[in-house]
């Protein structure tokens, strides 16, 4: 990677961040085919209700055991687990590196916040934005019972010395989670801030029926769920699973993603705050961690892409084989790049962009090619 090149870039650019489930790996696993398979059954006409239910069930807790249960266990210091030390880790140096880039820059007309826009549901940069001290916006304000709102972001933060009153601008970083969070909760027409304290009833549901749906790998097909599902028996405590789970705020991960038309409007304003900050004038978007399988997502990309030319998008593979994955999903919106400003980087051969080699082979360099 040009690393110099990428030093003078990010020197005059608005910062901006599109994060993906990869980034969260080895502590979560990705989604794998669950989208898929959620999709196939959200488009299905030939199962009753019930059979639907089973599979649903089946899929859900799946991604309830991958993604949504092990959270309450990244914010408990108690618990020391090797995975997630790790991820944690990753994540505190990534925003220590970026918050000393934003501190060493010579812009002086650029304001010194960075927006980070994530599809994850999960609250590693939650917690590790409050273990490094760092100033963040979430959406949220209040003390005793936060609320989100749009408007909490973009909030500058200065701070005064304590003997000259010389005051200075200091690094925020902007939480948007454009897949809602498991730090939301739904109440009427609002958004609160949760405590995560629905993930264990939904647990106690999920361990009544776990050997009641079917069990899946990431190779499984619909048509195989349309095959286990015949006789299998239905009771009311997949329902009682299912309607527990629609509790959560967060987006379905599915291409129909809604349940709740709260979360659908919050969905599309975020999605409109990522589309416009693509619009500005000299902007920089890093995407890690994130396949651009997303349509919506990727559409706005695309879009930004084409209608500006100042915009400059590097996009982290993992891997060759991930290059390609992202090369195809980009060719699925049917236009043609007009301004060559998508790069999509891949590592050395034998090697990966991990969270881990991201921080060494990237973001580091630039805190030491910066002055």
């Amino acid at each position: 990677m040009q690393i110099d090149k990428l030093k003078d870039v990010i020197q005059d650019c608005n910062i901006n961040f599109l994060v993906g489930s990869g980034l969260s790996v080895p502590y979560f696993t990705t989604l794998a085919n669950v989208e898929l398979l959620l999709t196939d059954l959200s488009r299905n006409t030939n199962l009753d209700i019930k059979k639907k239910e089973i599979i649903r069930a089946s899929i859900l807790g799946k991604y309830f055991e991958n993604v949504i249960k092990q959270n309450p266990s990244i914010i408990d210091d108690a618990i020391i687990e090797t995975n997630k030390t790790k991820v944690l880790e990753n994540y505190k140096t990534f925003l220590v590196n970026l918050n000393t880039i934003v501190l060493k820059r010579k812009s002086t007309i650029l304001n010194k916040q960075v927006n980070l826009f994530t599809t994850n549901i999960d609250v590693f940069f939650e917690k590790a934005l409050e273990e490094t001290q760092l100033e963040y916006n979430d959406g949220f304000y209040g003390r005793f019972n936060p609320i989100f709102s749009l408007t909490n972001f973009k909030k500058s933060f200065f701070k005064k010395s304590l003997h000259y009153d010389n005051t200075s601008e200091i690094p925020v970083f902007n939480l948007l989670k454009v897949h809602g969070s498991l730090t939301w909760e739904s109440k009427e027409d609002k958004i609160l801030y949760s405590q995560l304290n629905s993930i264990a009833l939904i647990n106690s549901k999920w361990e009544l029926i776990k050997s009641k749906v079917i069990d899946f790998t990431t190779t499984t097909t619909f048509a195989e769920f349309e095959r286990d599902v015949i006789g299998m028996p239905h009771d009311s405590s997949i329902t009682d699973f299912l309607n527990e789970f629609d509790t959560l705020t967060v987006v379905d991960p599915t291409k129909e993603k809604f349940h709740d038309t709260i979360l659908n409007l919050y969905y599309y304003e975020l999605l409109r705050v990522f589309s416009n900050e693509m619009e500005k004038e000299n902007t920089i978007l890093f995407i890690m961690g994130f396949s651009l399988s997303d349509e919506h997502i990727r559409e706005i990309i695309v879009r930004a892409a084409n209608s500006n030319p100042t915009l400059v998008i590097k996009i982290l593979a993992y891997d060759a084989p991930s290059k390609g994955n992202i090369e195809e999903n980009i060719k699925k919106c049917n236009s043609i790049l007009r301004y060559n400003n998508i790069d999509i980087l891949e590592p050395a051969t034998g090697e990966y962009y991990d969270f881990e080699a991201i921080n060494t082979k990237v973001f580091k360099e630039l805190v030491d090619k910066i002055d």
